[in-house]
C-alpha cells in the first residue's frame, strides 16, 4: 500500500512540474489571435470616453460608475504589476497604448494635464508584430 502512495505521489509531482513548465509557453499571446476591446464604460464609446476622461475625478473620488482614473504612478504600477504591460505608443489621438507581450492583452490611457490618467478601454489579442492601428481602430479611434 505504500508502495503504490509513494509512487502516486511520484506521478503527481512530476505531473505539476511539466504543466509548470508547460504554462508559461502557453500564455505567450499568438499572432493570429484575434484583437478585441472593450470600452471602460459599458455603453459609453471609446471616443465619447476620450472626450469625457478630461473631466472626471479620480477613482477614489468619483461618485457613480466611471472609468479607472488615477495618478499617472498608479496607473503604470497597476499596469506593470497586474497584466504586465509596457507603453507601446502614444502617438494617436492623445493617448498612450500600453501592451503585454507576455498576456497578449492592451490597453488605452488617456493622460491629463494633471499628472492623472484615465483607462478608456482594453482589450486582448495583442502581438508586437501587428500594427499599432489596429488597436486604436478596434477601440474605435480612426
Amino acid at each position: 500500500m505504500a508502495r503504490i502512495a509513494n509512487r502516486i505521489a511520484r506521478l503527481t509531482i512530476a505531473g505539476s512540474l511539466a504543466l509548470l513548465t508547460a504554462a508559461p509557453a502557453l500564455a505567450v499571446s499568438r499572432a493570429d489571435q484575434p484583437v478585441q476591446s472593450w470600452s471602460a464604460m459599458q455603453g459609453i464609446d471609446v471616443p465619447e470616453l476620450l472626450d469625457q476622461a478630461q473631466d472626471m475625478p479620480t477613482s477614489d473620488m468619483a461618485l457613480g460608475d466611471q472609468p479607472y482614473c488615477a495618478d499617472n504612478p498608479e496607473i503604470r504600477q497597476t499596469l506593470q504589476h497586474d497584466f504586465a504591460e509596457q507603453p507601446v505608443d502614444s502617438s494617436h489621438a492623445g493617448t498612450q497604448l500600453w501592451a503585454s507581450d507576455q498576456m497578449g492583452t492592451w490597453t488605452l490611457v488617456a493622460p491629463r494635464a494633471d499628472q492623472t490618467s484615465c483607462i478608456i478601454a482594453s482589450g486582448i489579442g495583442y502581438h508586437p508584430e501587428k500594427d499599432v492601428e489596429v488597436y486604436y481602430q478596434t477601440a474605435g479611434l480612426n
